[in-house]
């Protein structure tokens, strides 16, 4: 049985792939991994606070691993901090961080050449999976999220704050993923079967990034 960490989005591929996981006697999980913004304290880009990823992470039983890191970090740095995580996980008899990519090959050989220079080795339980069944899957499995993210040059800002369901996947334009892999839209996952309690939280004030182009809805605790 090999054991690993997965990597955490707090978004609904991260979850499903998380559900794979267990579900597979070849693997066991250990824990999460997530990065944060030592600067806004939340996860970059999904925009949700570390504070409610611990209690994602909780109501999971799971401990979460995190990286804190500067907004404006180099590569270079990124991947010595990232490193150093490794290193630790490593001591610990873990060789093996699970990610929820589906087809970004790049992205797929940037995180292998990472791991592969600490010794480790990448899983990827969604890897060239159709996105429409993935999303529509995960539905159909019980998970319960909502729209943290909106990139306005591929959705109206209003999609923001929705709840992930079969009207808003219906709802989507034929150029945008199912499942956001292009970073058209991210989630916050706040219930499901793999959930020991349900995470409650509140909507909050809408706020912009990277000059207005990114949407972001506040999850309050």
């Amino acid at each position: 049985m090999k054991e690993l960490i997965v990597s955490w989005s707090g978004g609904k591929d991260s979850a499903f792939a998380l559900q794979q996981l267990i579900n597979n006697k070849e693997y066991k999980v250990r824990g999460l991994l997530s990065s944060t913004s030592l600067e806004s304290e939340r996860l970059p880009i999904h925009e949700v606070t570390r504070q409610l990823i611990y209690t994602q992470a909780e109501a999971l039983g799971f401990p979460l691993y995190e990286v804190q890191l500067p907004s404006m970090i180099s590569n270079e740095k990124y991947e010595l901090e990232m490193a150093r995580q490794f290193t630790d996980l490593k001591s610990n008899g873990i060789h093996a961080i699970a990610y929820a990519d589906l087809y970004l090959e790049d992205i797929k050989e940037y995180r292998d050449r990472l791991l592969q220079r600490s010794g480790m080795c990448g899983i990827y339980p969604l890897w060239k999976k159709d996105t429409a069944a993935v999303a529509n899957q995960f539905l159909e499995k019980g998970f319960e999220a909502v729209v943290t993210t909106v990139d306005t040059e591929k959705l109206p800002e209003e999609c923001v704050g929705r709840k992930f369901t079969k009207e808003f996947l219906s709802s989507l334009p034929a150029n945008v993923d199912p499942c956001g892999e292009n970073g058209e839209f991210h989630t916050f996952v706040y219930n499901g079967p793999i959930f020991n309690k349900k995470v409650e939280f509140t909507i909050g004030e809408i706020f912009r990034t990277f000059k207005g182009r990114f949407v972001h809805c506040d999850l309050n605790k």
